[in-house]
């Protein structure tokens, strides 16, 4: 399954997740976030990933050409798409297109539609109305999480850390879990020994839910 640690914008973050097992590392291309990563930062993450995991560009309502602009810059496997962005977008990119909901129900999971061929990460929205989606660290009710989990391949988002991924993984059985926030000392600020925490843990409580059920997916695959 799918362990992802977004927010990344140095290579002493990227080593940690590398080395703990993170199969995912999310590169945020939006300059309103405390997250936002320059193209040197992002040479400096790729070149310490050197392969081990996939890249995964974070955007908010972003032109196709924008997307196969990043992917091929930095080397990315897929972009995570947030806001209101067209379905068709999924078709015009290059690579595979991540479609990232942030949202205050279930039923707004739905309402959105059922994008073709894509993993849907579900957050958490924003308290603000004008706040940036995304990285609200804010958690969801599990038991509407794990319902939209059940009805197409969801990354689940929202204020997991080291502490509360397992009991996520647990309740919600998501296709892959994502943090950011809740492995931060201060805002854009990754603590290694808390991403370290975090994908050990998420990893270990996969395998011990894929014991008795499906195989685990390939890394980065949807």
């Amino acid at each position: 399954m799918i362990v992802k640690v977004c927010g990344v914008r140095t290579a002493e973050v990227a080593e940690a997740a590398v080395e703990a097992g993170a199969d995912l590392l999310g590169l945020v291309f939006v300059e309103r976030s405390p997250r936002h990563v320059d193209d040197r930062a992002a040479d400096a993450v790729r070149e310490a990933v050197a392969g081990r995991a996939d890249l995964v560009g974070v955007l908010v309502e972003p032109p196709a050409a924008l997307c196969d602009h990043l992917a091929r810059r930095h080397r990315l496997a897929a972009v995570q798409v947030h806001g209101a962005v067209d379905p068709r977008l999924v078709t015009e990119v290059a690579v595979p297109v991540v479609r990232a909901l942030n949202v205050r129900s279930a039923a707004e999971a739905y309402a959105d539609g059922w994008w073709p061929a894509s993993l849907l990460l579900l957050d958490a929205a924003p308290e603000d109305a004008g706040a940036l989606p995304g990285g609200t660290g804010r958690r969801l009710p599990q038991e509407w999480a794990a319902e939209v989990a059940r009805h197409r391949p969801t990354i689940l988002a929202g204020g997991l850390d080291p502490a509360s991924v397992a009991d996520a993984i647990a309740a919600v059985r998501p296709r892959g879990v994502d943090a950011s926030s809740g492995l931060e000392s201060a805002p854009g600020v990754k603590d290694p020994a808390l991403v370290r925490a975090y994908v050990r843990t998420a990893r270990a409580a996969f395998d011990l839910l894929h014991t008795h059920t499906a195989p685990a997916v390939a890394r980065g695959q949807g």
